[in-house]
């Protein structure tokens, strides 16, 4: 965030700068058609300002391209440490699914006596492999 705070700043100031250029230029361009003023000194100094403009519009545009550059570098750190988080939320969802599965395996081996806890076992076992299918599909 540091270096696209920094071009932040960079691209405010070449505006600034741009802004004052263009208000310069329409300064002069009035006190050219002054009727007082021999026009010479006003049309150098509305060529510096020309100049300064067309300077600065390249240094806007190179600035706002190393942004979009440095906007995509973070998204591109962010989806892969958001890759990492979901590998890791995923994993975490199989080794439970496992150990329900592995819950309701001994609970059906041992023959449970009653058939309210064999038939939640299966039901517990076919949940937790419809919602791994589920997660593993997306």
């Amino acid at each position: 965030m540091n270096q696209t705070q920094k071009l932040e700043q960079a691209w405010i100031w070449a505006r600034n700068t741009r802004l004052e250029a263009l208000h310069e230029k329409q300064t002069h361009l009035t006190l050219l058609d002054s009727p007082f003023d021999d026009g010479h000194s006003q049309e150098v100094a509305l060529m510096q300002a020309e100049k300064t403009i067309q300077s600065l519009d390249v240094i806007l545009s190179e600035i706002e391209k190393a942004h979009i550059r440095a906007l995509r570098q973070n998204s591109s750190r962010n989806a892969a440490r958001l890759g990492l988080l979901v590998a890791g939320a995923l994993f975490s969802f199989g080794a439970a699914s496992l150990a329900t599965l592995g819950v309701a395996a001994v609970c059906i081996v041992i023959c449970a006596p009653d058939p309210a806890v064999q038939a939640a076992a299966v039901v517990g076992t076919a949940l937790s492999l419809a919602w791994a299918v589920k997660f593993a599909h997306k």
